[in-house]
């Protein structure tokens, strides 16, 4: 946009006080989001229900909500997202006070002494009595600039349009935060939860190794069985170590998270517990009004909203500038005269001006913020794509878990029956010892297989309940528009 001409610039300054104009682009919104269906089952099963705010609720794990309560208070990345926030807030408010004149006051005493031979006594026709006295001065000084192009309007759209930003960065943050404790927490109860079975696993290793040896020694088995059975129980003894190191792993990323000393929250969580059990559904799909609540979609769409306030920022620096200027006050060579009638002053003074060359500059401002509008634009439309994708990921991995967790329950089951039917057997002397303990492993090996899954499920639901925009309204704020 070019700056008016002169012979235009009468009406159109009369024209925007009148009608309070801002120039630049205005903005109506960010594009509208792709329409997808279907909708995210909520707790007590509402259909076409939105995704619960609380997901770690629905979990039915008490430990794991007090655990994420904590750390939404006491985190000291959430401290320092909500600190930024406020920081927005007040830069929202310093960008707003410019709708306001300025008005400072002042009081200064000061000593003179004039020269007679300069400039002021020496072509007065009469000598002074006094060439030194000392001032005292009372007054204030006054100064605002009318919003004539919008220009201070769009700066307070810009600033708070980064404040819902800065809004959405820390509600961000808290649902990293929520699901950064419910992983570290399903991780360690998994570990704990699969450490006994990997310690059976490895005595039982064990003793079919020593049986497979003594069979060895009589003759009933070979090298290779022998061997074979070692190795087993090597892989067996092996398998505890990674278990007990992802334990204490996922204890220390909890009690970092969650603001707590380690041994403290080793104390708290002592006593063995099941996984958290996720709901038992997964949507088919996602409404627009869901990912929209997301909040890096709500920062990049703020910050788009920013970028087009800057636009009309760098425009309106191109048209003229409207400021009145004034101070009043009391000014008195005598202390006893200061607040006479005589001793009262004032000035006011309107100020236009107008930019006529500066070079480019001025228009080389307006093509740099379009073009920063132009990125924040490319950047939003990014984001709505990653998101898209993330959710439909998740709801796959999610269903897909779900499947595979029912199929390894089912494994799981029959091979402990096999288990106990062998461990029978040979408690009445028609099967082997080894006969048992193979019967065993494969039972152990089977449950070690599907509490991983039931991690990976749990994990996949926190997965998929950040990835609709949940986690993140406990305080119930809005970002502001």
């Amino acid at each position: 946009m070019q700056p008016p001409t002169a012979p235009r610039l009468a009406p159109l300054l009369l024209g925007a006080l009148a009608g309070g104009c801002a120039v630049g682009p205005d903005y109506h919104g960010a594009p509208s989001l792709p329409a997808v269906s279907a909708a995210w089952p909520v707790a007590g099963g509402a259909a076409g229900g939105t995704a619960a705010d609380r997901w770690w609720e629905d979990l039915g794990d008490p430990e794991l909500a007090r655990l994420i309560a904590r750390a939404l208070a006491d985190n000291p990345d959430l401290a320092s997202a909500e600190a930024r926030v406020q920081q927005s807030r007040a830069a929202a408010r310093v960008a707003g006070a410019a709708f306001y004149p300025a008005v400072t006051a002042a009081a200064d005493m000061s000593r003179d002494k004039l020269s007679r031979n300069g400039e002021n006594l020496a072509l007065i026709p009469f000598t002074p009595p006094t060439t030194e006295f000392t001032d005292y001065k009372v007054g204030v000084d006054a100064s605002w600039e009318i919003d004539f192009a919008g220009k201070t309007r769009r700066e307070v759209q810009a600033a708070v349009a980064r404040l819902g930003s800065s809004a959405a960065a820390r509600d961000d943050a808290r649902a990293v935060v929520a699901a950064g404790v419910a992983d570290a927490y399903v991780d360690y109860r998994d570990s704990t939860l699969r450490l006994k079975p990997a310690h059976d696993a490895a005595d039982a290793a064990r003793e079919m190794a020593r049986l497979t040896g003594l069979q060895r020694q009589a003759g009933v088995a070979s090298d290779s069985d022998r061997d074979r059975a070692e190795a087993d129980a090597d892989s067996a003894a092996a398998a505890v170590a990674p278990l007990a190191s992802a334990q204490q792993s996922a204890l220390f990323q909890l009690a970092s998270l969650v603001a707590t000393p380690v041994e403290e929250l080793r104390a708290e969580l002592a006593s063995e517990a099941p996984l958290p059990a996720p709901p038992a559904t997964a949507p088919a799909g996602v409404p627009a009004d869901i990912l929209r609540r997301r909040p890096d979609i709500l920062r990049a769409e703020r910050e788009l909203a920013a970028a087009t306030a800057a636009v009309g920022s760098a425009v309106a620096d191109q048209y003229p500038r409207l400021s009145l200027i004034g101070d009043a006050g009391w000014d008195s060579v005598h202390a006893g005269t200061l607040t006479d009638a005589a001793s009262r002053y004032w000035n006011l003074s309107p100020q236009l001006t107008l930019p006529l060359f500066a070079g480019g500059r001025l228009h080389a401002a307006v093509e740099a913020a379009d073009a920063a509008r132009s990125e924040a634009l490319a950047s939003y439309r990014s984001t709505v794509l990653k998101a898209l994708a993330d959710t439909e990921s998740a709801i796959v991995r999610y269903a897909s878990e779900q499947q595979r967790v029912q199929t390894l329950r089912a494994a799981s089951e029959r091979l402990r029956d096999a288990a106990g039917r062998e461990a029978r057997r040979f408690s009445v002397g028609d099967a082997s010892q080894i006969d048992a303990l193979t019967a065993q492993r494969a039972a152990d090996t089977a449950l070690d297989a599907l509490l991983v899954s039931e991690a990976l499920l749990v994990e996949d639901y926190v997965a998929l309940a950040k990835s609709l925009g949940s986690g993140w309204q406990v305080a119930q704020a809005q970002a502001p528009r």
